[in-house]
C-alpha cells in the first residue's frame, strides 16, 4: 500500500511541474562586452544582404525535392500513396497562394525567429481544410502564469491591435531548439549574429555615406591666419566644397577666397581594408546556416572557388543544410499535422531525392556499386534493383556469371538429396530360394557359353532373357544376374 501510494504522489508530481518562465535562461548565452542594443537589430536583420543571400537559397533550393506521403504495404515496407488529400493540401494549402509559397514564409521566420507558425482552418466537420502561415512575429505561446500545466496554453496573434487566441491543436509550431530565456519558443540563429550583422551594415553604411556625402573621406577645412569668416561663409564653403566633391561632381576643383588648410579626418576605403572586414562576417553567418558562402555567391568562398570544389560545395551545403532542416520539419509534421489523416504509426511524409540534380552523383555510385556487385556474381539482379531504388520482378531473381549468361539464383543451391527408393518386397512363388539361385546360375552360366560359342541366336537370346526377367519378377530375384550380351556387343 505504501509503494502504491508513493507511484501516486510521484505521479501527482510529475503532472504538476512547473515550467520556468520568459526571465530564465542560461546567462552564458546572453551578449557580452558593451552594453550596446543589438537586439534592437534583429527586426533589420533580414535587410541584411549577407542573410538575405543565404535564406534566398535556401528557400530556392528547399522545394527540389519535392514531398510525398507514404504508408506501409502489405510487406511492411513504405510505399508511395499517389493523390493522397495531404500531398495535396501540402501543394495547394489554400486558395490564395502555392504550397511553395508556403515553405518560403515559413524558412524566412525559421532561419531568422527560430520560430516558425502554421494554423490549420477546420471545416464544420473538423477536418483540416486550409493551412496559413502566421508571420512569427505577431505569435507569442502563452501559459498559466503560475507555470502549470498545459505546457502551452494557446497561442495569441494580434495583427493591428486585434488579438487572435489560437488553441494549440490548430497550430503547427516548427522550432529551431529551445531559447534558453522562453523555452516555449525556438532560438533565433541570429542572436550569435548581431555583431557580425551589424559590422557588415556599419560597413555599408559608411561606403554608402561617403560616396552619397562628399565623394572622399571626411576633411576639416581651416581658414589661414588672420581670416576671420562669418558663419554664412562658412556654411557656404561647406555646401560649396560638398557640391563640388559629391554626387555627379567628384573630382571638380575648388577655389577658396583666402588661404586655408584642408585635412583629411578620417582614412579612405583602402586605408581601411573594407574588403577585408567585410569578410569576416559573411563567413560566421555563413557557418551559422551551414551554407558554404561560395554557394550563396559571397566574395568570401568566391575567391577560393573553382568549378569542381564548387559541385562539392553544393552537395555538401545540401547536405548538411537542406537535408537537416527537412528531417526537422517532418518530425513538427508528423506530430502536428499527419495525425488529421490517419494512424501516424502507418502514415507518413516523406522527400523524394531521386530528381534532386546536386545529389544525382550519389545516386550515380549507388548505381555502379550495384552493377558491379551484380556483374561480379554477389548480388541477384532483384537485390540490385532493390539497392537504387527499383522494384524487383521475378525473373530478376538470377545472378551474373558472364557477360552473356546468367545463372538462375536456385541453381547456386546446394542440390537436394536424393533418397533411394526402398527396394521391392519379395514375392513368394512357392519355390524355395535356396533352390531357385543355383538354378538361376547354372541357367545364366550356360546360357553365356552357349552365347560365347556361338550356339543360341540373338533373338534366342534375347526370348530367353524376356522368359528370365518374368520368372526374376515372380520371385524377387530381379537385378541378380546381370544382362546376357551376345559376342557383337547387342542386348
Amino acid at each position: 500500500m505504501n509503494r502504491v501510494a508513493a507511484w501516486l504522489q510521484a505521479a501527482w508530481k510529475a503532472m504538476s511541474l512547473h515550467f520556468p518562465g520568459p526571465r530564465w535562461g542560461w546567462q552564458s548565452v546572453a551578449l557580452g562586452g558593451p552594453a550596446y542594443a543589438y537586439q534592437a537589430l534583429t527586426t533589420q536583420s533580414r535587410l541584411n544582404a549577407v542573410v538575405t543571400a543565404v535564406i534566398r537559397w535556401i528557400c530556392r533550393t528547399f522545394p527540389e525535392a519535392p514531398l510525398e506521403t507514404q504508408t506501409i504495404d502489405a510487406d511492411g515496407d513504405w510505399a508511395t500513396v499517389p493523390e493522397h488529400p495531404l500531398t495535396a493540401l501540402l501543394q495547394r494549402p489554400n486558395g490564395y497562394y502555392s504550397g511553395l509559397q508556403l515553405w518560403c514564409g515559413t524558412l524566412a521566420d525559421y532561419l531568422t525567429h527560430g520560430n516558425a507558425y502554421w494554423y490549420k482552418v477546420r471545416s464544420a466537420a473538423g477536418r483540416v481544410v486550409e493551412l496559413w502561415w502566421l508571420p512569427a512575429a505577431y505569435v507569442e505561446p502563452k501559459w498559466p502564469v503560475d507555470g502549470s500545466p498545459p505546457f502551452i496554453r494557446d497561442y495569441q496573434y494580434t495583427v493591428d491591435g486585434d488579438l487572435q487566441v489560437l488553441p494549440p491543436a490548430d497550430v503547427i509550431h516548427f522550432r529551431d531548439g529551445f531559447d534558453p530565456q522562453n523555452i516555449r519558443k525556438g532560438l533565433s540563429p541570429l542572436a550569435s549574429l548581431l555583431r557580425e550583422v551589424a559590422t557588415d551594415d556599419e560597413a555599408s553604411q559608411f561606403t554608402a555615406a561617403m560616396l552619397r556625402n562628399l565623394g572622399v573621406p571626411g576633411v576639416v577645412i581651416s581658414p589661414g591666419p588672420g581670416i576671420s569668416p562669418t558663419d554664412f561663409e562658412l556654411q557656404d564653403i561647406k555646401e560649396k566644397f560638398a557640391q563640388r566633391f559629391g554626387g555627379e561632381s567628384r573630382g571638380q576643383p575648388l577655389v577658396l577666397r583666402g588661404p586655408a588648410t584642408v585635412s583629411v579626418l578620417s582614412f579612405s576605403p583602402e586605408q581601411m581594408q573594407l574588403r577585408d572586414h567585410r569578410r569576416i562576417p559573411e563567413e560566421r553567418i555563413t557557418a551559422i546556416y551551414g551554407t558554404p558562402a561560395v554557394v550563396v555567391g559571397l566574395g568570401a568562398g568566391l575567391d577560393r572557388s573553382t568549378f569542381a570544389n564548387f559541385a562539392e560545395a553544393r552537395e555538401a551545403a545540401y547536405e548538411s543544410t537542406i537535408i537537416p532542416l527537412q528531417r526537422i520539419f517532418l518530425a513538427d509534421l508528423q506530430l502536428g499535422l499527419v495525425p488529421e489523416f490517419g494512424d501516424p504509426r502507418t502514415l507518413r511524409l516523406a522527400f523524394d531525392y531521386d530528381d534532386v540534380r546536386v545529389l544525382q552523383a550519389d545516386h550515380n555510385a549507388l548505381m555502379e556499386r550495384a552493377v558491379r556487385g551484380f556483374k561480379g556474381g554477389i548480388l541477384t539482379r532483384a537485390e540490385a534493383r532493390v539497392l537504387v531504388g527499383q522494384e524487383p520482378e521475378d525473373a530478376d531473381d538470377v545472378f551474373s556469371i558472364s557477360s552473356t549468361e546468367t545463372l538462375q539464383a536456385r541453381d547456386v543451391l546446394p542440390p537436394e538429396p536424393v533418397v533411394a527408393p526402398p527396394p521391392p518386397e519379395p514375392v513368394d512363388t512357392g519355390v524355395p530360394t535356396d533352390e531357385l539361385i543355383p538354378a538361376a546360375a547354372a541357367w545364366t552360366g550356360a546360357t553365356k557359353v552357349a552365347a560365347a560359342v556361338g550356339v543360341f541366336s540373338p533373338a534366342q537370346l534375347a526370348e530367353a532373357a524376356q522368359l528370365w526377367a518374368a520368372v526374376a519378377e515372380d520371385s524377387g530375384l530381379e537385378g541378380l544376374l546381370g544382362p546376357v550380351r551376345p559376342p557383337n556387343g547387342h542386348a
